[in-house]
């Protein structure tokens, strides 16, 4: 009866098997875990929880000189503002005088539905409490005793119930004992930094939704009083604190505005008392218009300079001609090319008329003598003439070197002022761009001075309460059915876990598929031991003999190796011995083991008796290395089961 080794080996029926197998295992391990879960679920005290929403307004936009305000604002120098928020509402002074306010450096331990409120009506402690316990006990005679525990043994003192007592830090007035009231409370104290540090990872802080600026606070606390207060004080400590850094940083911000604008102010004076300094002393109001204007002066003095001695230039080769040609006419024609004697009307008469007078002149000289009255009265009129224009053309050419004169040191000094301009330009403009430099900067430190006089002055601060700190309808601990349910798929979980690792850790052989993975080798019969109600018979020996390769003429023989002493395996091999035997000699099988003599010799096939759910792993081993060692060959194995049930199970 096999099964195929697919459906043997398959995830469902390895399960069914170890679920077969290891059941009770489960079942203890999901009882006990079912168990501790619903102790824990029902004896834990309620944890209440109390909530608030807070929308954080953003802060005034950074403005004037601000190291965030400007063409740098998109690089958002000065951090997220809601994130900075965020990070005040976990910071460590907030979560200090939350702890300061509300006494969370101490732990009233007390029977359920007795909260803090209900035993003290003050309670308060400083920074320097320390790790200690103390129990507080009302007497008899309505007195209460204080008494230190830990970490050493000794009495506080007796006081009256409304007194204020102070122990280890802590000053607390207790109320009197009432009906139902525990006699005896024991108080707790941690360091403050403690206290601090617990606070801060247990207050929640939340943003619902990243598109809002909305903070959820929750704090979670066996006293819902307390845990109500807790959020109260978070509001007004940031709130607080939020107040005091703008506070703080608009007045720096102030003081630091004001000297700057004072030292700007001053410099800005300086600055236009150099300007116009500069301005009246070196006259220089419009550099550009200026410098345009004494550039065409320039070109309008080199142009006349330059004609005037083109002109004296003329006036004088006219002159030396004058001295070395005998006809004067003839000599004065050059000064016709001259703009100057075109444009004067009497030279060019006088011109016109020498000239008219040499033409009748050689006219009449082709007629007359030299002595003739008439040519000698043209002579005469044109020697006149000629005085006339030497006279002229003197006095022309003292007009022209006294403009000569004139224009060369004009000339001269206009050059040099046009070449000492622009440097004097140059400055000019740096004081320009030191005065406008400067008055920007005092607008702007001024607007960034008035805008922060304003802040500080109003008290900014646009925190909008929108859920005001309120307690859970219910406790959000212990949630009995949620958490019964989970107690018990925890439960399966484990019970399935440990029954996997208790059949993944036992070191038995329960299985046909376990013997065979650790021999080696087939198994080459399942048989019920003796007494477990079937007997062995010839027909299973010689079913058995075939198997393992063992002749039936009689040759050969099968040595069976037990594992275990005084098991059932012993009592089979005999029986198995004696069915194949038959009184026949030598016997088929014969038996040997538990362990075999290291200088014993074991000839032909061997087979190991193996009992199901009794031999391990390492005995199944040591008797293989055993058989191998002694020369032996093991060529499967025997698996011996209580009954047929148990048969019937090996092969599953």
């Amino acid at each position: 009866m096999t099964e195929p080794t697919e459906a043997r080996t398959s995830p469902v029926a390895l399960w069914h098997r170890v679920v077969r197998r290891r059941w009770r295992t489960g079942l203890a391990i999901a009882g006990a875990v079912t168990t501790l879960g619903a102790a824990v679920l029902l004896l834990s005290r309620p944890i209440h929880r109390a909530e608030a929403a807070l929308r954080l307004g953003e802060p005034p936009p950074p403005g004037g000189i601000s190291p965030a305000g400007g063409v740098f604002s998109f690089l958002q120098l000065g951090g997220d503002p809601f994130a900075n928020d965020l990070e005040l509402l976990a910071s460590r002074s907030l979560a200090e005088g939350v702890v300061e306010a509300n006494a969370l450096a101490v732990k009233l331990d007390a029977p359920a539905e007795w909260y803090r409120d209900s035993l003290v009506s003050a309670l308060a402690a400083s920074r320097d409490t320390d790790e200690g316990a103390y129990e507080v006990r009302w007497l008899d005679d309505g007195q209460l005793s204080v008494r230190q525990v830990a970490p050493t043994d000794s009495a506080v003192g007796t006081v009256a119930p409304g007194t204020p007592v102070r122990f280890g830090g802590v000053t607390a007035v207790f109320l009197p004992h009432r009906p139902g009231m525990p006699e005896t409370v024991r108080v707790s104290t941690v360091p403050f930094g403690e206290a601090v540090r617990s606070l801060r990872g247990s207050v929640s802080v939340e943003r619902p939704r990243r598109e809002a600026n909305v903070v959820a606070l929750a704090y979670d606390h066996p006293d819902p009083a307390l845990a109500h207060a807790v959020v109260a004080t978070v509001i007004e400590e940031f709130v607080r604190l939020r107040t005091d850094l703008q506070q703080r940083e608009s007045g720096e911000t102030v003081d630091s505005l004001r000297a700057v604008s004072q030292r700007t102010a001053l410099e800005l004076r300086g600055a236009e008392e150099e300007l116009e300094r500069l301005q009246r002393v070196d006259r220089i109001v419009a550099p550009d218009a200026q410098i345009e204007a004494l550039v065409e002066r320039q070109t309008e003095l080199l142009s006349h300079l330059q004609r005037a001695r083109g002109e004296l230039a003329g006036v004088d080769e006219a002159l030396r001609r004058l001295e070395t040609v005998e006809d004067p006419a003839r000599a004065w024609t050059a000064l016709l090319s001259y703009p100057a004697f075109l444009e004067n009307e009497t030279l060019g008469q006088l011109l016109s008329r020498i000239t008219e007078f040499h033409a009748e002149r050689e006219a009449l000289a082709a007629r007359r003598a030299e002595t003739n009255r008439e040519v000698r009265v043209l002579d005469e009129q044109i020697a006149y003439l000629d005085a006339s224009l030497r006279q002229v053309a003197r006095e022309y050419r003292t007009g022209l070197l006294e403009q000569v004169a004139v224009l060369e040191p004009e000339l001269t000094s206009l050059d040099r002022l046009l070449e000492g301009l622009p440097a004097r330009a140059l400055a000019l403009g740096r004081r320009q761009r030191d005065v406008r430099l400067l008055s920007e900067v005092f607008v702007l430190t001024e607007q960034r001075l008035r805008q922060e006089e304003l802040r500080d002055a109003l008290t900014y601060s646009n925190i909008q309460v929108i859920d005001p700190p309120a307690l859970r309808d219910r406790p959000v601990w212990p949630r009995k059915k949620l958490g019964l349910a989970v107690v018990l798929v925890i439960a399966g979980g484990c019970g399935l876990l440990g029954m996997a690792v208790r059949e993944r850790t036992d070191p038995r052989l329960r299985s046909v598929e376990d013997v065979e993975a650790a021999l080696g080798a087939p198994v080459l019969a399942v048989l019920v031991a003796s007494g477990g109600g079937a007997a062995v018979t010839p027909a299973v020996a010689d079913g058995l003999l075939h198997r393992a390769g063992v002749g039936s003429n009689g040759s050969g023989a099968l040595v069976l190796v037990t594992t275990r002493s005084g098991g059932r395996s012993e009592g089979t091999a005999d029986g198995l011995a004696t069915a194949a035997g038959n009184g026949s000699d030598p016997p088929r099988i014969h038996r040997i083991g538990p362990g075999l003599d290291p200088a014993a010799r074991v000839e032909g096939p061997a087979a190991l008796m193996v009992e199901a759910g009794q031999t391990t792993v390492d005995e199944v081993r040591r008797a293989l290395r055993a058989v191998t060692d002694a020369g032996g060959r093991v060529v499967g194995a025997v698996l011996v089961t209580r009954d047929e049930a148990e048969r019937e199970r090996v092969w599953r």
